[in-house]
């Protein structure tokens, strides 16, 4: 199988590239800003740097790499995560996240391949919890409204797909919540980045707040953490206080003064993707499991 993914120097593109490598698939890794070997594995192929933004440039890339080997699956990581960037700068965040989104639903239209466009939980309000793939959307900033316009634009393709209803072709919406996991540096994750506030140790506190697949997936861990969880169990593994830590249980929602507003509570429901396609939700680790792990080989790097 032949896979193209964008945003590969992401969190999640780095761990996509890694899975569909893991499993022997031909893997075309794209990034913007680099090319080359990947700074976390010599082992993976190299980046392909494409401005997607260049959407010439972008639909000859797509339909070259289709002539040398037809092309199975479009993994849509790349995006403008950053709530705050895409308030300062709206209209390249539009161009990104919406804009792309549409070209790259129509090529994979054209190419007859499978696209997943990767969304967010941030679609949501957060105020009635946990959400099914058919609840409507009700984004509170900007960088919701982008991710569910692009999945409008995906949703759009669909509709006038050719390929409605063939396995392995069309366009889906996969929304996924926070993301943790292996990175170049903590602030790459709204996670890791509990790891710098628990070493933190200076005296400053924080503030913690086999069948055609359906339109819209939900894919999430059920046990759900508020940040401050999130934050005590990783610096229980780390053997560290957290008294600089200081709980916060109001909505961010209903905050005052905000730059960016934020949802509370986004928890995806993920019963669909059981029940109706057939994807096991069992988790080998889970988020305690993989931190755990994560702090020994911490603590061992700092031996």
């Amino acid at each position: 199988m032949k896979v193209i993914i964008t945003g590969a120097s992401g969190v999640l593109g780095r761990a996509t590239t890694r899975y569909f490598h893991s499993q022997g698939d031909t893997v075309v890794p794209l990034s913007f800003s680099r090319s080359g070997p990947s700074h976390s594995s010599t082992s993976l192929p190299p980046y392909q740097q494409l401005d997607l933004l260049d959407f010439t440039a972008t639909r000859d890339f797509f339909h070259s790499q289709n002539n040398t080997g037809h092309v199975d699956a479009i993994v849509h990581c790349a995006a403008e995560r950053r709530p705050d960037v895409a308030e300062q700068d709206p209209e390249r965040a539009e161009r990104l996240n919406k804009d792309v989104v549409k070209v790259v639903a129509d090529l994979a239209e054209e190419l007859g391949c499978l696209m997943i466009y990767v969304s967010t939980d941030y679609v949501f309000d957060g105020k009635n919890p946990p959400y099914k793939p058919t609840d409507k959307p009700n984004p509170l900033n900007l960088y919701g409204k982008l991710k569910e316009a692009g999945e409008q634009a995906v949703l759009a393709s669909r509709a006038s797909s050719k390929h409605v209803g063939q396995v392995g072709k069309g366009s889906i919406v996969l929304r996924v919540p926070l993301l943790y996991g292996e990175v170049e540096f903590n602030a790459e994750t709204a996670v890791n980045i509990f790891v710098d506030v628990i070493e933190d140790q200076s005296g400053k506190t924080y503030k913690n707040h086999p069948s055609p697949l359906p339109p819209i997936c939900h894919f999430s861990s059920q046990k759900g953490y508020t940040k401050y969880e999130m934050t005590s169990l990783i610096a229980s593994f780390l053997n560290l206080p957290i008294d600089h830590v200081i709980p916060d249980t109001t909505d961010p929602s209903t905050l005052p003064n905000q730059t960016v507003q934020r949802p509370g509570n986004t928890q995806l429901s993920v019963k669909e993707l059981e029940q109706d396609v057939g994807v096991s939700l069992r988790e080998d680790k889970g988020f305690e499991g993989w931190w755990s792990e994560w702090a020994g080989r911490h603590r061992a790097s700092q031996a």
